[in-house]
């Protein structure tokens, strides 16, 4: 197995197209006959749980972002994975089952309130040091200022994350009228070509700010617009003023109706860390490969390295990369 899967590793820059497909097909072979596949009847309910957070998830690969005449720096080395949706109010109450003294704490007369139907709306009114209790717990982290910038204007360095031009009826934004959050992901045209929704309305979304400690700073920033703000790009360039972007100073004890979170990791160590969760079920197998075809030909570079020791979840995601 190691000498296959090293010269699948050595080899993989320097071919293409269907030879390609052919080394990684055979690489994909050579590990799961090493590995024994084998499954059971079904995911438990911790496999399902991280098989759900799983396919939250958006591959970001490594790319170049300069935004705006001032060259504001927003590229990416190493890989990204993000949540495509805000963290919702279902995600948060299950938190605070686990967090005695936070479903206790000063937000719990807004948390309280909260409708046991409105699951799928985003979670909010946290402080940011709460906002990132909760994104280690769940093996991740909130992103930086240009993290964010690089996951919604992409390589392109687009204005808006669904093109270079404003449109109507693409984000719950103030514009529209209506008086309260939304289902995440319910505006399908407002989502980047990578499909990360709501980045611009429903509910801002706390960052970390380069050069502070996150929550022992008290420097913060809140990120993009919500259904309490009119619809703005996320950035754009004044000759007087500069480059100015859709983002919020706020401190990090700051709580509000319209501010929530989304999460990030670095994709390597993610993936390392969280793949022999995901079980051993050709149920689980089924979607996780479903996860790998989403992300494409993208993600193929990366989980070919990480294919050499990986594990089955590992080999799973490559798989789906070939459909």
């Amino acid at each position: 197995m190691t000498s296959h899967a090293r010269t699948h590793d050595l080899t993989l820059e320097h071919v293409a197209g269907r030879d390609r497909r052919a080394l990684l097909a055979t690489a994909l072979f050579l590990a799961a006959s090493s590995l024994g596949l084998s499954g059971c009847s079904g995911p438990s309910a911790d496999e399902d749980r991280a098989l759900a957070r799983l396919e939250r998830l958006i591959f970001v690969p490594p790319g170049v972002c300069s935004l705006g005449l001032g060259g504001l720096d927003c590229s990416n080395e190493d890989a990204l994975l993000v949540d495509r949706y805000e963290v919702t109010r279902r995600e948060w109450i299950a938190h605070l089952a686990l967090s005695p003294k936070l479903a206790n704490g000063p937000a719990e007369s807004v948390w309280g309130r909260w409708d046991p139907d409105s699951g799928t709306l985003p979670a909010t009114f946290m402080t940011q040091r709460e906002a990132l209790d909760f994104a280690a717990l769940e093996g991740m982290r909130i992103p930086s200022q240009r993290e964010w910038l690089r996951i919604s204007a992409g390589t392109r360095a687009q204005p808006w994350p669904w093109g270079t031009s404003p449109a109507r009826s693409v984000a719950n934004t103030l514009d529209l009228g209506i008086t309260g959050a939304l289902g995440v992901g319910t505006f399908e045209a407002g989502a980047t070509p990578s499909g990360v929704y709501d980045l611009i309305g429903n509910a801002r979304e706390w960052v970390t700010v380069e050069g502070s400690e996150g929550a022992t700073s008290e420097l913060a920033a809140a990120m993009g617009g919500s259904w309490l703000s009119h619809q703005e790009p996320l950035f754009d360039w004044d000759q007087t003023k500069g480059l100015r972007l859709a983002a919020l100073d706020v401190d990090h004890r700051h709580r509000s109706i319209d501010l929530g979170v989304r999460l990030v990791a670095g994709a390597e160590e993610y993936l390392k860390t969280e793949a022999s969760s995901w079980g051993t079920s050709p149920s689980s197998a089924e979607r996780v490969r479903a996860v790998g075809e989403r992300w494409g030909r993208p993600a193929e570079e990366l989980l070919g390295r990480l294919s050499v020791g990986g594990g089955q979840g590992i080999l799973w995601l490559l798989e789906g990369t070939q459909r």
